[in-house]
């Protein structure tokens, strides 16, 4: 997921939404946030330091942007949020997610009389807003005594008494975080009706059971039918990968629902292409169909304008760089420096994905920074240092390829 860390707030831009993530220190917040926005593998975040303050952080997801607020859940923390920084914090919030560690029973009834405060100021400064309280780790409580636990939760947040709280059961080790964010997500993301209207069109014209834009991670950005719950496009990949080859790269996926199939293709960083046709319909046909809505899907969300034209700078320099350093297979230079490479870090566990151009653009003052040529006995080698926010710092993982930009293989992230 393309990510970017700004501070802003909402309101200046019409295609950017808020929202506030609270509750007290150990709860699970930003491990919510790095599982759902970031990729980060849900057993990478048990060694997350304490939030500090407030941590903001600004999503792109498909040119519309989630502005996302992490408040910090000490006590010191909490209390000057509601003491002097409301305004900041409160104002312009379309969703509240306020975080119950329910492993925690010692420190239900204090984090009880944060709720209170939260949902007094979201009255007064976030009118129309909602608060879904996540009754969070449920992954520690039995299945049968899940339902008695939430009740329970219910009776004392008093969440009957406030006609915009909703509560939900949830856990990063479970789908329950996926279906509570998606629901989150259809209430707040503020949709291009530009996008809209071209997507319903599409869907009309090609005759379409199911059409859906979503991020890797599973979070479903507009579909026709409208619908709330998306494939994990990350995770199949990895589970085709362990079946079939550690090397395997997905032009796209294809598998049978029901009396269909279901076609998926990553058409942009993180964003996910996904059509279901409708039964009987000719294999050739139905592929030959969604690689034209691949194609009009992509033009349909473009890159934003100033990463192009950054992106279109550095492309002359990174193939003058390459082929003048020994890479000779210039007919492919067009189709794989643009191609995405996917790799782990083994710290935080998060799946990521960048191409040449990328680490390119990144290091576009100084390629030799982030894209180093190696030659010996007889063969070059490219290598890409690829950076990233890590659990412990920036880090990179760095991606090796041989001579025609086509062999990879993964190595330890270490500390930028």
């Amino acid at each position: 997921m393309k990510e970017n860390v700004k501070l802003m707030y909402a309101g200046e831009n019409e295609l950017e939404s808020k929202i506030v993530v609270l509750g007290l220190s150990q709860s699970g917040k930003t491990s919510i946030r790095q599982v759902v926005f970031e990729g980060f593998a849900p057993e990478a975040t048990s060694m997350n330091p304490a939030t500090v303050r407030i941590n903001r952080k600004l999503f792109n997801l498909a040119g519309s942007s989630i502005n996302l607020f992490d408040v910090g859940g000490q006590s010191n923390y909490l209390n000057e949020v509601f003491e002097q920084y409301q305004e900041r914090t409160f104002s312009d919030t379309k969703a509240f997610i306020f975080v119950v560690d329910i492993s925690d029973a010692s420190n239900i009834m204090r984090s009880k009389y944060y709720f209170d405060l939260t949902m007094e100021n979201a009255v007064k400064l976030a009118e129309g807003s909602k608060i879904y309280v996540f009754a969070h780790k449920m992954d520690v409580v039995a299945p049968n005594k899940r339902e008695p636990v939430l009740q329970s939760i219910k009776d004392i947040f008093e969440i009957d008494d406030f006609p915009n709280a909703e509560l939900m059961g949830t856990s990063i080790f479970e789908e329950t975080i996926w279906d509570a964010m998606q629901q989150i997500l259809a209430f707040v993301y503020p949709k291009d009706d530009t996008k809209s209207v071209k997507i319903k069109e599409t869907f009309s014209k090609q005759d379409l059971a199911f059409l859906s834009l979503s991020t890797a991670q599973g979070l479903m950005l507009y579909s026709q039918p409208e619908k709330y719950t998306g494939f994990n496009f990350v995770k199949l990949k990895n589970d085709l990968a362990k079946m079939f080859s550690q090397t395997l790269m997905l032009e796209y996926a294809t598998f049978s629902f029901d009396d269909s199939r279901v076609y998926m293709k990553e058409i942009d960083t993180d964003l996910v292409l996904t059509t279901v046709f409708p039964p009987n319909l000719d294999v050739d046909r139905e592929i030959e169909y969604f690689n034209t809505l691949a194609t009009e899907m992509k033009q349909l969300f473009q890159t934003d304008e100033l990463i192009g034209r950054a992106r279109i700078k550095v492309k002359g320099s990174l193939e003058s760089y390459l082929v003048k350093n020994g890479i000779e297979k210039t007919d492919l230079l067009e189709r794989r420096i643009e191609q995405n490479i996917n790799y782990k870090c083994d710290v935080c566990g998060r799946n990521l994905q960048k191409s040449i151009i990328d680490v390119a653009v990144e290091n576009a003052e100084q390629l030799e920074r982030g894209i180093k040529i190696q030659k010996g006995f007889g063969a070059i080698s490219v290598e890409l240092f690829p950076s990233h926010e890590c659990v412990e710092g920036i880090r990179e993982v760095p991606i090796f390829l041989d001579g025609q930009l086509e062999y990879r293989r993964y190595d330890d992230s270490r500390p930028v």
